[in-house]
């Protein structure tokens, strides 16, 4: 996971001092001298662009899945050492032990679900879905953020067959002094079971030219009510890709993170923090009340085998983007990384649990 909310403002100005970034100076900077050397001409970047976002706007895909007990255990199995003992254990099923019928699935576990079936030819290089990428040279991605709404009367359910569709609604060019162009890309995702509408995601992905990278330090103004650090380990990346189907290969393979992307090591997925930080909410959720959304923003980087704290405080105003009514309960979520710089933050919007209504 790589922010891109700062980029403007230097993010990416300062070099990461670590091992495996040296080892790939070499090699990686004769490829950046010769693209330097003969650039693309920046109005033929934005035709070509302008060519792609007029065949990508519009157009939708629809998955199907069975919301089976399998990759709901499997992905509880592989959070859960990650987590607060506080975190609530799920119902199983006594015959085969998988997640009980019925359950509903904690907030961001539709992550690991609705596949896309494409082939490994179709991917791109960096093992990412082709599809929603512009032209080249944007070439490296980072995932920026998104919103999660939930519909708390209809959660989604294991074993119950449900749709996706996902469309682009969004791409935009913006200009910074850093990277020169930018390409955001915002997928919407509209999740349906039998019983309607369960939630919707809407997920902000950035592109750029390749770019040595680095990390900017934001610490955090405010101490937290409650907390949780954690040592993400390579093991835990790989069951997280393999579960998500997810073969973004800055998640899983060293060589290509550290020698062709600048990374300092693999890095934490942008969902999976994202999922960490709904786990940690659910472990010191209020009686009564139940997720209605999470609006984040990738800030920095995080590694795998380094110190990633969990944060949540209570907040005292509401905040201004909340439609909620006034019974809604609201919780600044954010990770921070070894340095202490926040890596990912949020605001997530609670209301009363449909039953307690």
């Amino acid at each position: 996971m790589l922010s891109i909310s700062r980029l403007g403002q230097g993010l990416l100005r300062q070099p990461i001092r670590q091992a495996c970034f040296h080892a790939h100076v070499a090699g990686r900077s004769a490829m950046t001298t010769a693209a330097a050397a003969s650039p693309r001409n920046a109005d033929q970047e934005l035709a070509l662009i302008d060519k792609w976002k007029s065949a990508a706007m519009g157009q939708k895909s629809v998955l199907w899945d069975r919301m089976d007990a399998r990759p709901l255990t499997l992905l509880d199995q592989t959070l859960r050492p990650y987590l607060p003992p506080t975190y609530p254990s799920l119902p199983r099923s006594p015959q085969v032990g998988d997640v009980a019928s019925g359950t509903a699935m904690p907030p961001a576990a539709h992550l690991v679900y609705f596949p896309s079936p494409t082939a490994e030819p179709d991917l791109a290089p960096d093992g990412y879905l082709a599809e929603e990428a512009p032209p080249e040279p944007f070439a490296q991605r980072v995932w920026a953020g998104g919103l999660i709404e939930f519909n708390p009367l209809n959660p989604l359910r294991v074993d119950a067959i449900s749709s996706q569709t996902k469309s682009i609604v969004d791409i935009t060019i913006k200009d910074t002094s850093a990277l020169q162009h930018l390409v955001f890309v915002k997928l919407a995702l509209e999740i349906s079971n039998s019983s309607g509408h369960c939630l919707t995601e809407y997920r902000n992905l950035a592109y750029m030219k390749p770019v040595d990278l680095g990390r900017k330090i934001v610490a955090h103004p405010r101490s937290p009510d409650f907390t949780h650090v954690i040592d993400p380990s390579e093991i835990l990346l790989f069951r997280y890709s393999s579960l998500s189907w997810n073969s973004h290969r800055i998640h899983y393979d060293s060589p290509y993170a550290c020698d062709v992307e600048g990374h300092p090591g693999l890095l934490i997925h942008g969902p999976l923090t994202c999922t960490l930080l709904l786990q940690l909410l659910h472990a010191n959720m209020p009686p009564g009340l139940t997720l209605k959304s999470f609006d984040y923003r990738a800030v920095s980087p995080a590694y795998c085998q380094q110190h990633m704290t969990l944060n949540g405080r209570w907040m005292q105003q509401r905040h201004k983007k909340s439609s909620a009514d006034d019974a809604s309960v609201l919780c600044e979520l954010w990770a921070t990384n070894n340095e202490n710089g926040i890596a990912m933050k949020g605001v997530a919007t609670l209301v009363p649990s449909p039953s307690t209504v």
